[in-house]
């Protein structure tokens, strides 16, 4: 049976505010570069000090909390935690000057907050108001053309291909997708989809991000070769 359309991720609850019902724009969200941890963020689901810090504790338990199984976590936690010299935690408010900063970026969120860039960067790759991983691939070409780098922008690949694992809507065929509005509310906002529910939790494991990053690099490498 398929997903409908306008359902995103699972009908799990294992998160209060996977509604959205808790959003609100939080000081200093500006300087936040990754619409994933601004989502967390202005849902209250990442509360730093008055520093910014973060517990690395506290990002497991809220990527656990969207389906990310303890592997995934594992490596995504390991490299926040490497950001910065306090052991297990991360600045929620200084990634942006960190060793996770990437070349082939999108630059909407990074090094400042540039809503002219959402339409140049990413929209205009957009088709009848949904972006699927050939739309993400060729926005992350883009971003290469404009900012060179092998590592960058394999990184770029997983980073999207992660966000339509965690946030994607599932349409008739089960490809994963998000509408132009969802990518403007994550983008701009740290809104979660309208209509999103985390996934089950440990759904989203290695497997499906290995795969998930296969399909876009293989639809840049098609896209490249049209050139």
């Amino acid at each position: 049976m398929s997903i409908p359309e306008e359902t995103t991720g699972s009908t799990s609850d294992s998160t209060p505010s996977a509604s959205g019902n808790t959003w609100h724009d939080r000081p200093k969200a500006d300087k936040i570069s990754c619409p994933a941890l601004l989502s967390f963020y202005n849902n209250d689901l990442l509360n730093p000090d008055e520093s910014g810090n973060v517990s690395t504790a506290e990002l497991d338990d809220v990527l656990e909390s969207v389906g990310l199984n303890a592997k995934v976590r594992g490596v995504l936690v390991k490299g926040a935690d490497k950001t910065d010299e306090i052991p297990d935690s991360f600045n929620l408010f200084a990634l942006g000057d960190s060793k996770i900063n990437h070349s082939g970026s999108t630059g909407i969120r990074d090094p400042e907050v540039t809503p002219e860039k959402l339409e140049s960067a990413l929209l205009k790759f957009s088709e009848d108001g949904r972006m699927y991983a050939e739309h993400f691939a060729a926005a992350a070409n883009y971003a290469h053309q404009q900012d060179p780098g092998l590592k960058g922008t394999i990184i770029q690949t997983m980073e999207f291909t992660a966000l339509l694992e965690v946030f994607g809507r599932v349409d008739e065929a089960k490809k994963r997708y998000l509408t132009v509005d969802d990518v403007k509310g994550l983008w701009m906002d740290g809104k979660f989809p309208p209509g999103w529910q985390p996934r089950n939790s440990d759904e989203i494991g290695v497997d499906d991000l290995a795969s998930g990053g296969m399909e876009m690099a293989v639809n840049r490498l098609l896209q490249m070769l049209k050139f």
